[in-house]
């Protein structure tokens, strides 16, 4: 209230020391009952003010933490970080939180979240404190839980992928990788070279050695195949029973009959028994089909059915031998070939039985 002349009546100026008394009350009130503990640090860093919840969270009285920077408060292992927030820590860098382990009275590690605010009033801090061991707890245990849940998913998306008996990719992920490259292909105006292998004879080899046999006897073939690829980029898959393919990036065909080759010969340097077989041994035919792809009216499945036919004419001219096929549907040579390097030149060489 005011007097007619406008200055302030005696009695309004006896009420405000009243009021910030009770304001100081209430506000003592609340930091006294925070379940945080709120330290006042002065200009020096010293503490001049702890909370009472310090005995609570840190198991120390507020008059035992009175003063310095006590070191002995955090673990060993994070006082770096912290040394060198409190070292930046003013007018240039006025507030800064910190998550860091706090060794308690009793020993016990607790982990606390810390945040700190510069006064720059004078010059001195204000700094809150939590203990969040509970929370970080939860957050390791998601963590943990995650990370084997992605370890699982990774798990699966390659046995989604692989077959099971060789070890191979599935004909389901070759597909995808074929699509991929065949675009990529298109786009660059890269070879792209597909192989087609088949296992000779193999139902009469089941039949007279058993699936056992016949399941390792993939195996054996497959990882012959896998020696044989020399680049990342190259990807073999098992297409089916007992056939295989090979996708080659960036190959010719003059390229796909060199890789088609050494997997025939390493296919027979096996001398796995095969007494169902003209050679003796097990051997694989093998189909070949390239191009560069630029009309959008060329599709995998050309490439693939090239590759199909190249093997049927291989299978039907005496097995163990390779054969390419131009996907226009014209035959390389008419004949099936193995393909063979003399000073540098390709030639193609009927391969008799061996």
């Amino acid at each position: 209230m005011t007097q007619d002349d406008g200055k302030p009546r005696s009695s309004d100026r006896h009420d405000e020391p009243d009021d910030i008394a009770a304001q100081a009350a209430m506000f003592r009130l609340m930091v006294e009952n925070s379940v945080d503990v709120i330290i006042r640090y002065d200009a020096s860093l010293n503490r001049v003010y702890i909370s009472p919840s310090s005995l609570e969270i840190l198991g120390y009285a507020p008059e035992e933490m009175m003063g310095g920077y006590a070191s002995k408060l955090i673990h060993p292992d994070d006082f770096a970080q912290t040394d060198t927030a409190f070292r930046m820590f003013g007018p240039a860098q006025p507030n800064f939180n910190l998550t860091f382990r706090a060794i308690r009275k009793d020993g016990r590690v607790i982990w606390v979240e810390a945040r700190y605010r510069y006064l720059p009033g004078d010059g001195g801090a204000l700094a809150v404190m939590r203990d969040v061991t509970e929370r970080r707890h939860v957050e390791t245990v998601l963590a943990e839980a995650n990370e084997t849940l992605e370890a699982a998913n990774r798990i699966l998306r390659t046995l989604a992928q692989q077959d099971g008996l060789t070890g191979l990719a599935n004909r389901r992920r070759f597909d995808e990788v074929l699509e991929q490259e065949f675009r990529r292909a298109r786009r660059q105006g890269r070879w792209l070279s597909v192989l087609l292998l088949d296992a000779d004879r193999f139902k009469a080899y089941n039949d007279h050695y058993g699936h056992l046999a016949g399941d390792e006897c993939l195996r054996r073939i497959s990882r012959g195949i896998e020696g044989a690829l020399r680049r990342p980029s190259d990807h073999a898959a098992r297409f089916g029973g007992e056939e295989f393919v090979v996708l080659l990036p960036d190959t010719d065909a003059d390229g796909a009959l060199l890789v088609a080759e050494q997997i025939r010969a390493a296919t027979s340097a096996l001398g796995i028994e095969h007494l169902g077989s003209a050679h003796g041994t097990v051997t694989v035919s093998i189909g070949i089909s390239s191009l560069t792809p630029f009309s959008s009216d060329e599709n995998p499945d050309q490439l693939i059915a090239a590759a199909d036919q190249a093997l049927y004419r291989a299978k039907a001219q005496g097995r163990n031998r390779v054969a390419s096929q131009e996907v226009d549907g014209q035959a390389v040579d008419g004949q099936a070939v193995d393909g063979q390097r003399v000073d540098g030149q390709r030639v193609d060489v009927l391969t008799e039985a061996r």
